[in-house]
């Protein structure tokens, strides 16, 4: 059953990107003749012409990692695996799908600027600049996040720091050799990716000695002020590049081994219209499985690091609408990675992450890999994405430092950085008060709100897509529907926790914090799409 639910998926993203990837190319009026951003401004620092196989690597490891993993097994044990399925296939091609190919197309067409700064020539600069300020606390969030759980990973788990720094090493060598010209793309592949796959066994077998998580936090933040100013060709694209296929494995192997394991469904398709733990499934449902369907930190990727690398404008369908079918994909597989276990083995998994190797390992299984094992390769491979997305983070932080300050030369990109790790670097340790009252790091105590407020991202991107669109003359209803299905539900969320939490507190104060802005972002957007027509440079000469 599980095994045909995945193949009709597959099945369905293939005819998507057929046709409706096709429609949004035509009607938007994508041309490989008009020079894209990494030609225009091509400085092989951050504006570098890619080939769309490398890209799409890139794109999807910034995209993906554990994030259409996590939301889809938590949605599927509160909600139930059949409304998890359908979100996630209608979200990743009518909702995340154009969010994503919008982002891309808005940002190549507008000098390879980022989704906020876009909206800033659109709405006017007071708006603007507030988005600009939203998106960049956000991007400071994420990093504040993922840099406690790097610190706590590489503390209790040596063997994931040792993998993780040989995928470095590994990546640079090639990005080295990539950059020389000498060898071709498929000669490069066929040595480094098995030695990618290595760095896992090196991680096992050879791990480093256990450090403190002081050590581990201030060499990760040193770790991405380095990644996060080297030329995009000898980190950032061949390291993303090699690492996808951590993912391409996991789902190969995984479907493969789906039709061959004798595994049942042990969830019901339904489990209830309301969740003890999440709430109601109307919004949460929505919130909770982000990545897979629709995120909005989607739109940074795609306006940030992405679009200056697009070689041609064709390629925007290849790699931002495709790349977020193929995410689409990974989480229904997260999902019967789930729908397979027994109540019991979803607890001894823990974490939703533990949840998904214990459920890939039944797959792996099948197809000869040994249990332990096969789990031991799912918790590494995912486990190496956290570094993935620190210091791409950074990089898209610095990005939008820039634009807010109309700052770029050689200086921004040192100063730049460094701006975008202070504040991370100062809060990281901090702690205060919680929903139940006890202390917690600072990115806990406000965790709740991280789902509604990355998906109200993705609301005001739909909304700056439609009046990009207006403003270029072309049809907008095709984004529209998204833009106020994701308007809704992202704003229903916060209210929610206004109410619950009360303004008093420092997660229901936040929360309406947001909420005021979605207003004030949302009514000045409507009122640019329905009071006068708007001019955007669409010249990349900008």
């Amino acid at each position: 059953m599980i095994a045909v639910i995945v193949l009709i998926s597959c099945l369905i993203c293939w005819i998507a990107y057929r046709f409706y990837g096709g429609f949004l190319s035509v009607h938007c009026n994508l041309n490989d003749a008009n020079k894209t951003p990494a030609f225009v401004k091509e400085d092989g620092v951050d504006y570098s012409p890619t080939r769309a196989s490398v890209l799409f690597g890139h794109h999807f490891s910034s995209i993906a990692g554990a994030g259409p993993i996590v939301g889809p097994i938590l949605a599927a044990t509160y909600f139930g695996w059949g409304p998890t399925w359908i979100w996630i296939l209608i979200g990743a091609i009518l909702v995340g799908g154009v969010h994503d190919f919008g982002s891309t197309l808005m940002s190549v067409r507008n000098g390879g600027k980022s989704i906020a700064d876009t909206m800033r020539g659109l709405v006017g600069e007071g708006a603007g600049k507030l988005f600009m300020l939203f998106v960049i606390l956000a991007l400071v969030y994420v990093i504040i996040v993922f840099l406690d759980l790097t610190a706590n990973t590489f503390t209790k788990q040596p063997a994931v720091a040792t993998a993780s720094g040989w995928f470095i090493v590994v990546a640079i060598i090639f990005g080295i050799l990539m950059r020389s010209n000498k060898f071709s793309l498929s000669q490069l592949a066929i040595i480094f990716f098995p030695l990618t796959f290595a760095g896992l066994a090196v991680g096992h077998y050879f791990p480093m000695v256990e450090m403190g998580k002081d050590f581990w936090i201030y060499a990760t933040l040193a770790y991405c002020f380095v990644a996060a100013v080297l030329p995009v060709g000898l980190l950032l694209q061949p390291r993303d590049f090699l690492s996808a296929g951590f993912l391409y494995a996991i789902l190969g192997l995984g479907v493969v081994g789906m039709l061959f394991a004798n595994e049942s469904i042990q969830m019901p398709a339904f489990v209830g219209w309301e969740s003890e733990k999440l709430g109601m499934l109307v919004p949460f449902l929505f919130i909770t499985v982000a990545c897979g369907a629709c995120s909005g930190f989607h739109s940074i990727v795609s306006s940030g690091t992405t679009s200056k690398q697009i070689k041609r404008e064709s390629d925007v369908r290849r790699v931002s609408y495709g790349g977020m079918l193929v995410e689409g994909v990974l989480a229904v597989f997260a999902m019967g990675c789930v729908a397979i276990l027994t109540m019991s083995e979803r607890e001894a998994g823990g974490t939703p992450v533990g949840i998904f190797a214990s459920g890939a390992a039944k797959f792996f299984a099948a197809v000869g890999i040994p249990t332990s094992l096969g789990a031991e390769f799912a918790m590494l491979a995912i486990s190496t994405f956290l570094l993935t997305t620190l210091d791409t983070c950074t990089r898209l932080t610095r990005f939008l430092i820039e634009e807010f300050f109309n700052w770029r030369n050689k200086a921004s990109r040192y100063v730049g950085t460094l701006l975008a790790l202070v504040l991370p670097a100062l809060l990281v340790s901090q702690q205060f008060p919680g929903v139940d009252g006890s202390l917690q790091p600072a990115w806990k105590a406000i965790w709740p709100l991280f789902g509604a407020t990355n998906q109200l991202l993705a609301a005001l991107a739909l909304l700056t897509f439609v009046v990009f669109l207006k403003s270029s003359k072309v049809g907008y209803g095709f984004a529209l529907l998204p833009a106020v299905v994701m308007i809704v539900m992202p704003m229903t969320a916060l209210a929610l926790m206004v109410k619950k939490f009360g303004v008093e507190t420092l997660l229901g104060g936040t929360a309406c914090a947001m909420f005021i802005l979605g207003l004030i972002l949302m009514f000045t957007s409507w009122r640019t799409l329905t009071d006068r027509p708007n001019q955007i440079a669409q010249s990349n000469n900008n």
